[in-house]
């Protein structure tokens, strides 16, 4: 084994900001972006020609703008549920953090323009019966079918869009996070019944009116397949159990998970699930945490750090504590490699599924491991032991880049001080979004084509 420390000496050049450009997105998910932008495109043209007569009467432009507002805008909410319904098949082409990803950069514009409509038919409504907009709006919420039900589907999006907003969402615990976003299904839900008797859109055309419901119940049989079924067949019939748990350090434990046919699972090292501790305070939520350990016939393993939320307790876990998982999700693994060169980034928690890709390179292959980390104590250098151990099994190399980022800037000049034959390899890089998006960067900029290049996001 080699083991390179790169402590205390820092280089004259400055530290890549977190704003650094991401990296590119795998060629399956512009595909998929095409597609949500192909669908778009004929909802707006159909709600277009549906409105055409309207658009000249009083409160017509508004109005019309107003429908096709709520026609776009909800079918965006469709498409942010089915990109997060983890079917099997679209995770595996596109990767889950990268379905995130367009998860919320479609997010903001499905707000938008529900608020849009909800403005916008207001103003029409007020022009054409010639009355104020808080009046108008009082007559629509108390007067019209469904409006109220869709008038709290529309204040649970606006808090759902509040809480998105990254300087908001950073301050909030995962479970506040993740249950708050229970509620998205809900005002979809709620939301349903408004646009099918309201207007003249729907009620008058069953063409369309069986296809916007056909959507529904698309997206709905995607949501139920993905989310319940799949994981509580996979589970019922693996047997997942707590099998025990390991102080790995101070804040950090790993949890042992046993089963039966655990190969059919078809994990990899690298690859994450969502998982569900069925005790009496944690049945309801569920957590992702990646492999810690390549998968094997006896037991899967998640390693995690203390980070001040459930995290925390699992150290409480007993034996025997039934686990509802969802997954495998996730590309992030050896067999996305394109040669025998690889050299591994990881900081903080991205340790883990690297830890666990290391198990799944097949001989012949070199790989070079930087670890940044901010001293060598057992809590910060997670699975410490099993990372020198296995590196030095298969004649590899360490790099520990000891201290903070601004010690240690990932630049092109420093990379390549660090790890001269990076243009080379194919790089695999996980942690902190601002570490990982620093890194591809510089790699990027070495020369190194996407291709080659292998990445998994964490933030929630």
């Amino acid at each position: 084994m080699d083991t390179k420390w790169a402590g205390w000496a820092t280089p004259g050049t400055s530290a890549t900001s977190d704003t650094a450009p991401l990296c590119a997105r795998a060629h399956n998910a512009d595909l998929a972006a095409l597609a949500v932008g192909i669908g778009a495109g004929a909802v707006v043209g159909t709600g277009y020609m549906m409105t055409a007569g309207t658009w000249t009467t009083p409160g017509g432009t508004a109005t019309a703008l107003g429908t096709l507002s709520a026609l776009l805008g909800t079918y965006l909410c469709l498409v942010l549920l089915l990109l997060i319904a983890r079917l099997p098949w679209i995770e595996r082409e596109v990767g889950q953090d990268r379905l995130i990803a367009m998860h919320r950069r479609f997010g903001p514009w499905a707000l938008v323009l529900i608020v849009a409509h909800v403005a916008l038919t207001t103003i029409g409504y007020a022009q054409a019966s010639k009355t104020g907009l808080w009046a108008q709006l009082i007559s629509l919420v108390t007067t019209y079918p469904w409006m109220v039900p869709a008038t709290v589907a529309f204040m649970a999006m606006v808090a759902l869009g509040l809480a998105s907003i990254p300087a908001i969402r950073h301050r909030l615990a995962y479970e506040t996070w993740w249950a708050g976003h229970l509620y998205f299904y809900l005002a979809v839900a709620l939301a349903f019944g408004h646009q099918l008797t309201s207007g003249t859109i729907f009620s008058s055309h069953t063409l369309l009116r069986t296809s916007w419901v056909g959507l529904y119940v698309v997206v709905g049989l995607a949501i139920l397949w993905g989310r319940v079924w799949l994981p509580l067949r996979s589970s019922l019939r693996h047997d997942l159990r707590v099998d025990r748990v390991e102080v790995e350090g101070p804040g950090v434990v790993s949890i042992y998970i046993s089963g039966k046919k655990l190969p059919e699972l078809n994990a990899l090292g690298g690859q994450f699930f969502q998982w569900r501790f069925m005790t009496r305070h944690w049945w309801w939520q569920a957590h992702p945490y990646s492999l810690s350990a390549g998968a094997n016939g006896s037991w899967l393993r998640i390693t995690v750090k203390d980070l001040g939320d459930q995290s925390g307790r699992l150290s409480d876990l007993r034996p025997g504590t039934r686990v509802i998982a969802e997954g495998p999700y996730g590309t992030f693994t050896a067999l996305k490699r394109r040669g025998t060169e690889v050299v591994c980034f990881a900081a903080g928690v991205g340790i883990t599924p690297i830890r666990a890709l290391l198990d799944d390179l097949p001989a012949g292959t070199n790989m070079t491991l930087v670890y940044r980390v901010r001293d060598l104590t057992p809590g910060d250098v997670a699975l410490r032991d099993e990372l020198e151990a296995i590196v030095l099994r298969r004649g590899w190399e360490i790099v520990y880049l000891l201290g903070g980022r601004d010690e240690h800037p990932m630049t092109v000049d420093y990379l390549t001080s660090v790890v001269p034959e990076l243009p080379q390899s194919d790089v695999y890089v996980c942690g902190p979004g601002g570490f990982t998006d620093s890194v591809c960067a510089a790699v990027k900029a070495m020369g190194v084509p996407d291709s080659r290049l292998h990445h998994e996001s964490f933030a929630f």
